[in-house]
């Protein structure tokens, strides 16, 4: 309640940065809260609050340690964020950064099931062995022999401190006496500045007695040093659930999306065609910057899929390409070795333009134009290769003249029953980038050859159309209705007439073209 006539609703994410178990508990009925407004809707009385401290994203709360501070040798403290076969993914505290500690680093002596050693949720102190900035990766030792020096200092230092057990005033009714005089409290702190996840509320329910009898206990520096693991203990176990809890509803959310490399070879066991299920392998392999077993991957895929399954393979041979594209060194030539292999074993038409796509999607210019010299020479008969390089020209900004040399060696490769397509999906792109005038050109000479070409009118008047000059729209559509053609073909032309035209014109227009179709019904009946 914000008030005696508002009330607003908290949704569970909201409810703390950290990961609340049981909110009932957390939230008792009457517990004072504060927190920040997010939306507000005035018709319905509609509010939503959050009780998040931070107001950024999840990469903007745990910003206080980066990889900049970090440094090989030193101690830090983090929590196991996911177990693996091969090691544990820490995340170390106070940040979001996750480092991987190998198995060979775990301890002194073998670790023979780290099932059993470490579970997602331990807490855990690491020293840093190396750090990869580029790429991300921060490698952590666990073993006792890193900290030998470190436990003896905390050793002298403990016993230096004459083992005081520290103690929150808050936890204690002040009393008349009994307290010992060397021992230092802190100051109360008031209860408002206490977060609402760390008022633990069982701790304010017990009877005064049981308080009265505690604080004596402690004040005499009796109280056990049990209870105190015990706490510590049941803290432990706690977030180890908490842990467990996020983690089981994250694999709900991505059911039957594999998370280990035990689970990736089960699917590829039961789908080894499916080209799919090998590129996400590979992924997966390349998230854990290990390149080589991406590679060998890739080649497993090869040899494993079936030989008739040609898209499938020539899928795995293009992801192969982006892996060498990418970590390929040098990449240049590692992409050549496997494009020269790809073309052993799939259609080389399809490969050339994969390794096209590749280059003109990474902006590699100067790569995909000596390929695509390559290609008109060798596929100098296909049109869609012709129109490749008409379009990759264009996009580049070539000027009009290496333009019409382009086209005029295509024409003289190409075979007659494929020249009208070219040009016509020629002028279709020049009117895309941004070239109309030689878009219009290249239709009129098109159909000053075959006028009686429907479907070429049709796709000149759908491009002039696209650009909106409605003077040059009319104009068109005036000179297209005056031909000499079939009644099938006229009726088509002045139905695509008559929609422009109650899509853009007024009534005196639209009167206009059902007139000229009148007209020429009537020269037809006569």
């Amino acid at each position: 309640m914000l008030s005696r006539m508002v009330e607003a609703r908290i949704i569970l994410s909201n409810l703390s940065d950290e990961y609340v178990e049981n909110p009932q508990k957390d939230f008792s009925v009457g517990m004072l809260v504060q927190g920040r407004v997010l939306s507000a809707e005035p018709l319905s009385g509609k509010v939503e609050v959050s009780l998040r401290k931070s107001t950024g994203s999840k990469s903007q709360k745990l910003d206080d340690v980066s990889y900049s501070d970090l440094h090989v040798g030193d101690i830090v403290d983090g929590q196991v964020k996911r177990v693996e076969s091969y090691g544990l993914f820490v995340t170390i505290k106070s940040s979001e950064l996750v480092g991987l500690c190998h198995v060979s680093e775990l301890s002194d002596e073998p670790v023979l099931d780290i099932n059993a050693c470490y579970k997602a949720g331990d807490m855990v102190k690491a020293k840093i062995l190396k750090i990869d900035e580029d790429r991300h990766r921060v490698s952590l030792g666990l073993k006792e022999s890193y900290f030998d020096s470190d436990l003896t200092d905390d050793e002298n230092g403990n016993e230096n401190d004459g083992g005081r057990v520290p103690m929150d005033i808050s936890r204690a009714p002040q009393m008349s006496g009994g307290f010992n005089s060397t021992l230092v409290l802190p100051g109360p702190e008031p209860r408002a500045s206490v977060p609402p996840l760390q008022v633990a509320l069982d701790e304010y329910e017990g009877s005064d007695q049981e308080g009265d009898q505690k604080a004596h206990e402690i004040a005499n520096g009796s109280e056990p040093n049990v209870k105190k693991s015990d706490r510590r203990l049941k803290e432990k176990a706690r977030k180890q659930r908490e842990i467990e809890i996020s983690a089981l509803e994250e694999r709900a959310l991505q059911k039957d999306i594999p998370q280990t490399p035990d689970e990736f070879e089960k699917l590829v066991r039961t789908s080894p065609n499916s080209s799919f299920v090998w590129i996400k392998y590979m992924a997966f392999l390349l998230d854990l910057a290990d390149v080589e077993k991406a590679r060998s991957v890739a080649e497993r895929a090869l040899r494993t899929i079936n030989i008739r399954e040609e898209e499938e393979k020539l899928n795995v041979w293009v992801a192969y390409f982006n892996l060498e594209n990418e970590y390929g060194s040098p990449r240049e030539d590692a992409v050549k070795k496997i494009f020269q292999r790809a073309l052993q074993y799939c259609d080389p038409k399809k490969v050339h333009l994969a390794l096209l796509g590749m280059y003109e999607r990474t902006k590699q210019n100067e790569l995909a134009d000596e390929l695509f010299d390559r290609m008109t020479k060798r596929f100098k008969t296909s049109c869609k290769i012709w129109l490749r390089r008409i379009q990759f020209s264009l996009t580049q900004g070539k000027d009009v003249e290496y333009i019409k040399s382009v086209v005029n060696r295509a024409l003289l490769s190409l075979p007659q029953n494929k020249r009208i397509k070219f040009l016509t999906q020629t002028a279709i792109l020049e009117f895309k980038c941004g070239v109309a005038e030689e878009g219009r050109s290249r239709f009129e000479l098109i159909l000053r050859e075959y006028p009686k070409r429907t479907d070429i009118w049709s796709v000149y008047l759908d491009q002039e159309i696209r650009l909106g000059d409605t003077e040059i729209i009319r104009a068109l559509f005036d000179r297209v209705t005056c031909l000499s053609l079939p009644p099938r073909k006229m009726k088509f032309l002045f139905k695509k007439y008559l929609r422009y035209e109650k899509a853009q014109g007024d009534e005196e227009r639209i009167k206009h073209v059902k007139q000229k179709a009148m007209e020429f019904v009537e020269i037809c009946r006569a």
